[in-house]
């Protein structure tokens, strides 16, 4: 472990390597997420997702260092407080995360039942999902700020782009939301859609 303070922080941080789940309270479960080091108010990780300075997540560790036994899972509640992009990482971001507590325990990594900041509208939407390869049916069975759940055929990753075009009847007009897929499972997928102007295509 580390036991030098480079950075002047006012706690000193230590080397950690393990898997971790990102849990946005928006948009469910993100994946692919290592930390990299820790002290005892916060961590870094390097993730392939775009996450905004302060935004609040749950962090899972999956081997934590705040455990004396090797190999438990605890879950922290956290902000991220600083972004960088990575060159020579095998992830496209670093993230420096303030953490504000445990969260209520877990027996590991999954899908969040959790409040969200946002409440979740349950609907029956018939929506188009185009990958950029293949166009497919399917329904929005619930909606909230910032993201969907489509249930639908097909294959999916996360961090696969996706555009979807809903129809709206009473308008008689199409709306179309660019998004990433941040979960998928055999029921569908769960998208977070782009800043409205983002740019680009899937």
């Amino acid at each position: 472990m580390m036991n030098e303070n480079p950075e002047s922080r006012s706690s000193v941080r230590f080397a950690h390597q393990a898997p971790i789940s990102l849990e946005h309270s928006e948009v469910g479960i993100l994946h692919s997420a290592r930390m990299f080091d820790y002290s005892s108010s916060g961590l870094y990780f390097e993730s392939d997702f775009y996450l905004v300075p302060g935004s609040e997540l749950f962090i899972g560790i999956n081997n934590s260092p705040f455990m004396s036994p090797p190999g438990v899972y605890e879950c922290y509640r956290a902000v991220i407080r600083w972004r960088k992009y990575l060159e020579r990482s095998a992830y496209d971001y670093g993230y420096g995360v303030e953490l504000k507590g445990r969260a209520r325990s877990r027996s590991g990594p999954h899908r969040s039942h959790a409040p969200r900041r946002h409440a979740r509208r349950r609907c029956t939407v018939s929506a188009l999902v185009d990958d950029g390869r293949a166009k497919m049916r399917g329904i929005i069975r619930n909606v909230g700020f910032g993201g969907v759940f489509v249930a639908c055929a097909g294959s999916f990753t996360a961090g696969q782009r996706l555009q979807l075009t809903i129809p709206l009847q009473k308008q008689q007009k199409l709306i179309t939301r660019r998004g990433e897929v941040v979960w998928s499972d055999a029921d569908g997928i769960g998208i977070c859609f782009d800043p409205a102007g983002a740019p680009g295509p899937p």
